[in-house]
């Protein structure tokens, strides 16, 4: 083999090693943020913002480094619109159309393929932090559907109204407070939910 052809061969994997090196190096951050009971017209950059009493200059300067969205539909409740951004599918395909409830074999459905595990296929990693909302238990948790890490609450913060829900059963549901979680491991209570 010539000097020239081994020089050939050695730039070309050269160069094809760097390109995976390349291709990591050009993929955007993603920053999703889901905000329950919050209006169109809350954000400065929708319009709201000072108007509304509540100026919203970090959220706004986010708004106009990214992407937004003007042109959608959305569902009532946090639960459904959370499984449909996550999945794609109209959330009653997921088993989530409408908030679970705490205690109980609910939420969105293990076998769904979410946001996460696509961007994982694309070498991204990921982390979900504050309400998770779309299953208690362990195998419904946000490590469980693509998140490498998840440091947050489960349900919602109305605990005191759990008994009182058709079908709740403490032996199902996790103590209240945060979660934290790994992909591969276990989600456990790390702490209380307070607000105080």
């Amino acid at each position: 083999m010539s000097i020239i052809r081994i020089a050939i061969l050695a730039l070309s994997a050269l160069l094809v090693s760097f390109s995976g090196l390349t291709f990591a190096q050009t993929q955007p951050n993603i920053v999703f943020m889901l905000v329950d009971n919050f209006g169109y017209g809350d954000l400065g950059s929708y319009g709201g913002g000072v108007i509304r009493g509540v100026p919203t200059p970090r959220l706004d300067q986010l708004a106009a480094q990214g992407i937004r969205l003007t042109n959608f539909n959305v569902e009532p409740e946090c639960t459904p619109s959370r499984s449909a951004l996550l999945t794609g599918r109209m959330p009653v395909r997921s088993g989530t159309s409408a908030v679970e409830l705490m205690g109980g074999l609910q939420g969105m459905t293990p076998w769904e393929y979410t946001l996460a595990e696509l961007l994982a296929d694309k070498g991204y990693v990921s982390a979900a932090f504050g309400k998770w909302h779309l299953g208690d238990i362990q195998g419904r948790y946000p490590t469980d559907q693509g998140f490498d890490e998840w440091y947050g609450f489960p349900h919602s913060s109305n605990a005191p109204l759990r008994e009182l829900q058709p079908g709740y059963d403490v032996n199902l549901v996790g103590p209240d407070g945060l979660y934290a979680g790994k992909k591969g491991a276990e989600s456990k209570r790390v702490g209380d939910y307070d607000l105080a």
